[in-house]
């Protein structure tokens, strides 16, 4: 069988389709651009396994049908949005201040001395007591704390390739009846295309991963903080507030048998007395243990953000934009499904 590629021009959905050059076979003569030419007997013999009879016969019927298939490329682009979630990390530090009280104890000791006009002689007498005290401080502190958040991501991209394809049509003809010789017509004259054509989508090849842009991120979005201890400064106290003298704890005095130093100090006595001294002397100041109040939490100080790694999540692939059809190789002529 002999087999040639004709080329014929069509004119795609979209655009026109570049065909090419015609056959080189003398007797098979057809247009690229209008699909207008000529066709031999025998190149349709030959095709079909006809003799003169049978093609006759064909002709006649009514049956011979001339069609052709253009192989196709079209480029494709597709636009492509990605979903993505980051985990990141957060540092602060927060200050705060503190109020103690601290009790005190202090040892305090008084001197009695008077002298009696009467005949009795100077008296002197002492004893020791003990008082308690208060006095409050305040301290201040810092700790660290870190917390961890998510935001959610999104990128746009866009992706090319390519499609190949099929276009299909029909030839409208007349016999060559004007040339015929001994009762024999010599071919087919091609009068171009007819009806509408076909078109059968093949294969799709992307040829270009996806170009995405940037992520373009929504806010934090934060869990709670997790602080470590506090880390305290020294505690600034102010001054002693003691209970006054009157709420002294007193011990025994220190008084010869049959002297009481209340007779120094009553008022009834006070004519008998010279040189009277009454010394109450504040000692040695025993600290006891602060009581520490409530920490005031001042605002946290937030360092930048740390990112972690971007969690890729689903694509979804937009409609597909088609381009030109452009002819991917030569087209077929066929009579009858057979290839001329």
């Amino acid at each position: 069988m002999r087999v040639r590629s004709i080329l014929i021009g069509s004119i795609a959905a979209t655009a026109t389709i570049v065909l090419g050059t015609t056959s080189a076979w003398a007797s098979v003569n057809v247009d690229p651009t209008t699909g207008v030419g000529f066709i031999g007997k025998g190149d349709v013999q030959s095709a079909l396994g006809y003799n003169n009879a049978a093609l006759q016969k064909a002709v006649d019927s009514k049956s011979l049908a001339f069609t052709y298939k253009q192989p196709t490329s079209q480029s494709l682009s597709q636009d492509v949005t990605q979903v993505g979630s980051q985990i990141g990390s957060q540092i602060g530090t927060q200050s705060g201040t503190q109020t103690g009280t601290q009790v005190a104890k202090q040892v305090i000791s008084q001197d009695l001395t008077c002298t009696f006009t009467n005949g009795n002689g100077t008296k002197t007498f002492h004893r020791d007591g003990v008082r308690g005290g208060e006095r409050t401080g305040i301290r201040t502190a810092s700790h660290v704390g870190t917390r961890e958040g998510t935001r959610d991501a999104s990128r746009a991209g866009t992706r090319t390739g390519s499609r190949t394809g099929v276009l299909s049509g029909s030839v409208s003809y007349n016999l060559d009846v004007d040339a015929r010789k001994a009762n024999q017509y010599n071919g087919f004259i091609v009068n171009g295309r007819q009806g509408v054509e076909s078109y059968e989508v093949g294969d799709t090849s992307w040829t270009s991963p996806t170009s995405f842009g940037d992520w373009s991120f929504g806010d934090w979005s934060f869990g709670g903080w997790s602080f470590g201890g506090w880390s305290f400064g020294s505690w600034s106290f102010g001054d002693y507030q003691f209970e006054p003298v009157d709420n002294v704890l007193w011990g025994e005095w220190d008084a010869a048998p049959g002297e009481n130093p209340a007779d120094c100090l009553r008022s009834a006595n006070a004519d008998k007395i010279t040189g009277l001294s009454n010394v109450i002397t504040p000692g040695a100041i025993t600290d006891g243990p602060v009581t520490d109040g409530a920490i005031i939490s001042e605002a946290i100080t937030l360092d930048l953000v740390t990112g972690g790694t971007i969690t890729e999540g689903a694509t979804t692939y937009g409609n597909i934009q088609t381009g030109v059809r452009t002819s991917a190789g030569p087209a077929q002529l066929f009579v009858n499904g057979k290839a001329l």
